[in-house]
C-alpha cells in the first residue's frame, strides 16, 4: 500500500498481488495541489501494468480539471486491454466527469466492485448513476 497526502487530499494506492489489479482511493480536494501525487500514481501504474484499475471517488469533496486530467493520463499509461473503472462519484464530481466526456475513457460505476486482496469493507451496493443533468446534491 502506498499513501500520499497533502493539506487537503489523500491518495491511497493498493495493489493486488494475485492478479495485476490496483485500487486507487482519492479523498478530499483533488485539484492542482494533488497533481504531482497523481502524476506519481500514473508513473507507478505504468510500471505495474495492471489489467484493471479501480478509482474510488466516494470521499472526494471537490474536483477540478486535475481529476479528468489524471484519468486521461492513467488511461494512456495502461495497456489497451486494461480496464479503468471509476466508482462512487458524488453529484458534482459525476457532472465534471460527464462534461469532460470521461465516459469515453473509463467505465463509471455507482458501486465499488469486490475484487481480490484489496476489497474494502465499505463496498457499496449497486446503485444506478443518475442521468446527466439530474440533481444529486
Amino acid at each position: 500500500m502506498a499513501q500520499v497526502s497533502g493539506a487537503h487530499f489523500v491518495i491511497t494506492l493498493l495493489i493486488s498481488p494475485r492478479r495485476p489489479s490496483a485500487l486507487i482511493r482519492l479523498a478530499g480536494e483533488i485539484d492542482m495541489e494533488a497533481d504531482p501525487a497523481l502524476s506519481g500514481v500514473v508513473e507507478r501504474l505504468s510500471i505495474i501494468a495492471p489489467t484493471e484499475v479501480v478509482v474510488d471517488l466516494a470521499d472526494v469533496a471537490f474536483a477540478s480539471s486535475a481529476l479528468p486530467n489524471f484519468l486521461a493520463r492513467a488511461h494512456i499509461a495502461l495497456a489497451a486491454d486494461s480496464a479503468l473503472v471509476v466508482c462512487r462519484p458524488g453529484g458534482s464530481v459525476l457532472r465534471l466527469l460527464r462534461i469532460t466526456n470521461m465516459e469515453e475513457l473509463v467505465t463509471l460505476r455507482a458501486d465499488l466492485p469486490v475484487a481480490g486482496d484489496w476489497t474494502p469493507s465499505s463496498a457499496a451496493p449497486l446503485v444506478a448513476l443518475p442521468a446527466f443533468g439530474a440533481s444529486t446534491d
